[in-house]
């Protein structure tokens, strides 16, 4: 053999050894964290165990390279050796993990032998090529598991540009998206066996936003009110290989009574839920009242996801560090929301109106339960997940989908920050905000939209008083 390379770094991170562990011997992932990875792929099937192949290709240089991976050894959760093979020259990387009071020692130390030897020049070239390489593999590693120096925060120059209309609209595009899917990266493994719940996860953003759970590993249920839509859904992401688990739950989440046997269903089946994601929400052209009273867009978008939390409470406390993401929308920025614009009528009613009237209303509970949930560990996010072309925006704002239809974004785009949310660990760092692409927007353009934690206080007991009289008629 001729020259060898060698590089070994330690670095603390705080999740237990075992998430650490069943993370990085799901090598398939291994480009998540090393940009020198451009394609990587499982080839045997089951779970990692010693003898899984793994294929890569890596660039070097202007090239790719081909690769192949054998894992030789495995001592789950303290050791993890794995064999690469390329033209030319070969790698071995080896993984030690050990536990500490705050998480998980990680040492990695990576070697790679070539065939024959290069000339001086060369070696000292490449090897310093390699350091820095692998320098910044472990570097990105332990940002993706806990989090980047700097908390996230909304910035003087992100909320002159929110407030400049103009550039705040273009960041609600597929353009927007564009510039912020890299930033803040999060790992895979941080999702694997996560409980999370998502209510309207059938169709667009939802569905979307199912998928990538799925495929990160985590438990999965699903709330829905058409059982043929949930059974599609259903046996659509059952076929993703190599993924988590899914369930699904009927119930029409405009009913408080059916919101109140769903959460019944969910605290005696889960007893843990890790996420919450307030997803559901319709915006009704037509003025009309649900069964129980209520106008349908403020029972659909904002009653019901507020008693669902409620209920899920203890739930989510049992997770100790759980996380509520309200899935809002841009029209908020329009509206205010009080406790008396809960019950509309029929003559100064509005649909799009009402809708960011609801949405707002999402937002200030975000801030609300934040400072109340604090206490249990449970952070709570409200995000904007931008202009989506989706079948309900079609129907609902015909005119409006008609003219942005080039600049949209995909159910996949508009799904991103939701995604990110239920498990970065930037996140869990700054509860209460509300979300943009992967970073911290301003909750307010306009000044008559502003509220104050009183009105925040005063929209909860409109919202327990609604509820109640939900429950008695």
């Amino acid at each position: 053999m001729g020259e060898v390379w060698r590089e070994e770094k330690t670095i603390d991170v705080g999740h237990p050894p075992e998430r650490v562990f069943d993370y990085l011997s799901r090598w398939h992932l291994v480009g998540e964290w090393d940009r020198s990875v451009v394609a990587a792929h499982k080839r045997s099937p089951g779970t990692p165990a010693v003898g899984s192949r793994y294929e890569l290709r890596l660039r070097f240089g202007w090239q790719t390279v081909p690769m192949t991976y054998t894992i030789t050894a495995m001592n789950r959760p303290h050791r993890l050796e794995l064999s690469g093979r390329g033209r030319q020259f070969q790698v071995l990387d080896r993984i030690r993990i050990g536990a500490t009071p705050t998480g998980t020692r990680l040492t990695y130390t990576v070697e790679v032998g070539f065939d024959r030897p290069f000339n001086p020049v060369v070696h000292r070239i490449g090897a310093h090529v390699f350091k820095r390489s692998a320098e910044k593999a472990i570097r990105r590693l332990r940002t993706m598991l806990c989090g980047a120096a700097q908390p996230p925060a909304l910035t003087a120059l992100t909320r002159m540009a929110d407030q400049a209309i103009v550039p705040g609209l273009i960041g609600f595009t597929r353009i927007g998206h564009r510039m912020g899917r890299c930033r803040r990266p999060v790992a895979s493994g941080l999702y694997t066996g996560r409980t999370i719940l998502l209510t309207g996860g059938t169709s667009g953003i939802g569905r979307a936003a199912a998928r990538a759970f799925l495929r990160k590993g985590a438990h999965l249920v699903v709330v829905g009110r058409d059982v043929d839509k949930l059974n599609n859904l259903r046996g659509e992401l059952s076929s993703i290989r190599d993924a988590g688990t899914i369930d699904t739950q009927l119930a029409d989440l405009s009913l408080m009574s059916d919101v109140r046997q769903l959460a019944e269903r969910l605290n005696r089946r889960c007893g843990r839920i890790d996420v919450l994601i307030n997803n559901a929400g319709g915006l009704f052209t037509n003025y009309g009242r649900t069964a129980e009273g209520i106008e349908r867009t403020m029972a659909t978008d904002l009653v019901s996801p507020y008693l669902l939390t409620r209920l899920l409470l203890p739930s989510l406390k049992a997770a100790g560090s759980a996380r509520i993401v309200n899935v809002a929308s841009g029209g908020m920025y329009t509206q205010a929301m009080r406790a008396d614009m809960l019950d509309v009528g029929p003559i100064e009613y509005d649909g799009a109106t009402t809708y960011a009237r609801a949405k707002r209303g999402l937002v200030m509970l975000a801030g609300h339960w934040a400072r109340e949930l604090a206490p249990w560990g449970i952070t709570v996010h409200a995000m904007h997940p931008g202009w989506v072309d989706t079948p309900g925006l079609a129907r609902s704002l015909p005119a409006f989908h008609r003219q942005l239809a080039p600049l949209l974004r995909t159910p996949e785009q508009g799904a991103d920050t939701i995604v990110w949310l239920a498990a970065a660990p930037d996140a869990a760092r700054a509860s209460g905000h509300f979300w943009l692409d992967r970073k911290i927007r301003a909750t307010h353009v306009f000044p008559h939209t502003r509220g104050t934690a009183a009105d925040a206080a005063a929209l909860v007991k409109a919202l327990d008083r609604m509820c109640q009289t939900a429950s008695i008629g």
